[in-house]
């Protein structure tokens, strides 16, 4: 009989970016967005009828997370356990505290000694009891440099000497939990960490430019049944010719807007010893609308109307950007584009970008100190569609120059 799991991560409570506060309750409303996205999961996973849920890490956006953070998360873990679901909790960096001496933001589960909640805070493996059978977790969480290189190691390193390292720290660790398994048993690999060629979003500022990428064959090399990881936000499966699948779930709800046309969601797995099957499911979250136009034309606040039209933004966050040439900013009315958006839940900008026509730019060369024949020689060297016809055009104009140049001296 298959193990249904439930597989998410980087839920990132306390995330406020593109929020406002609601008057009702005085939470941000992206604190609430990210609750219903986590109830909306949590609920769909039970409709399911899933035997375990596996947290992948990134619990809060702070390490210090603030008591409405815990509560609203909390809150919405309490769905599981009151379900008889246990759930299994790695940390991942935005859960592990400065220095080894402070607690970690989730560990208060289990000091808590909250029924069916299992935490995992250092390499190890666990077997847990689930209605359709037992259930092997191997779980690395992300690991900090001070705490697993020494000092010593680290002197007169490079920084790519170091990140090598730690690479090295993470396949080591890999190999000591599978080789910890029970081959009879099913198994999963939970991580919180970068699996070399995942693919970030476009906003990936949440990464460390010398982040350890942990090479897959580290983990396909071992007989884990499934991969849950954590810490890239775009889900994708890193194996999709092979096994085990090796998951990152994403973000449950957009981050920034570096993630506006990425699918947020969480995923569902039966697992069985050497087999499995998954599918992502996509969560209802706020959508980020990000529109961009072309407005340089005869009616350019008409053009941006109608284009903002052919978008869906009635509650979305709204990013909007539009060209249009330096002489036709005057045809601009930013009531009417204002008026056009105003469905959104938030406008987080209207970004101008203006052209100027570089044949209307006067020539530093172009001063008092040239007679009226080498200006004009060089102005019209300076019109593309004026070349070839410069002899004709100063047949022509020379008469009118030397007729000026008369009147002038009669003065």
């Amino acid at each position: 009989m298959s193990i249904k799991i439930m597989h998410f991560a980087d839920t990132h409570f306390g995330i406020e970016k593109y929020g406002r506060i609601d008057p009702d309750t005085g939470m941000n409303s992206r604190l609430q967005d990210f609750r219903k996205s986590l109830d909306w999961a949590i609920t769909t996973a039970l409709d399911n009828d899933i035997d375990i849920a596996l947290f992948s890490g990134d619990a809060y956006k702070a390490r210090d997370p603030n008591q409405t953070h815990q509560r609203e998360f909390a809150s919405c873990i309490r769905m599981l356990t009151e379900s008889n679901i246990p759930v299994v909790m790695i940390t991942g960096n935005h859960d592990l505290p400065n220095t080894k001496a402070r607690a970690n933001a989730i560990e208060i589960f289990r000091i808590l000694g909250v029924s069916n909640i299992h935490i995992i805070s250092k390499p190890e493996v666990i077997t847990i009891s689930t209605k359709s059978g037992p259930l092997q977790v191997a779980g690395l969480p992300y690991l900090l440099r001070s705490n697993v290189l020494q000092k010593d190691a680290c002197k007169n390193k490079t920084i790519t000497e170091i990140t090598d390292m730690m690479v090295e720290k993470y396949s080591d660790y890999i190999d000591y939990l599978a080789h910890k398994l029970n081959p009879e048993i099913p198994s999963v690999f939970m991580g919180h960490f970068w699996v070399k060629n995942a693919k970030v979003s476009g906003n990936n500022n949440y990464l460390n430019a010398s982040e350890p990428e942990v090479l897959l064959s580290s983990i396909i090399a071992h007989p884990f049944d499934y991969v849950a990881m954590g810490h890239i936000h775009k889900y994708q499966n890193l194996n999709q010719n092979g096994s085990p699948p090796v998951v990152y779930s994403g973000s449950i709800d957009r981050i920034d807007f570096g993630e506006y046309e990425e699918d947020k969601g969480f995923v569902i797995a039966d697992v069985d010893k050497g087999a499995c099957n998954y599918k992502f499911v996509p969560i209802p979250v706020r959508r980020f609308v990000n529109i961009e136009i072309d407005a340089d034309c005869e009616d350019p606040t008409k053009k941006i109307v109608d284009e903002i039209g052919k978008y869906n933004i009635d509650d979305a966050v709204v990013k909007i950007s539009y060209k249009i040439s330096q002489e036709r900013m005057p045809l601009i009315c930013e009531q009417d584009i204002r008026s056009a958006l105003s469905s959104a839940f938030m406008i987080v900008s209207i970004n101008r970008e203006v052209t100027v026509d570089k044949t209307l730019v006067r020539s530093n060369l172009l001063n008092e100190s040239l007679d009226p024949v080498q200006a004009l020689e060089m102005y019209f060297n300076t019109k593309e569609n004026l070349r070839g016809q410069e002899e004709e055009l100063m047949e022509y104009a020379k008469p009118l120059i030397d007729e000026q140049l008369a009147e002038e001296a009669m003065l």
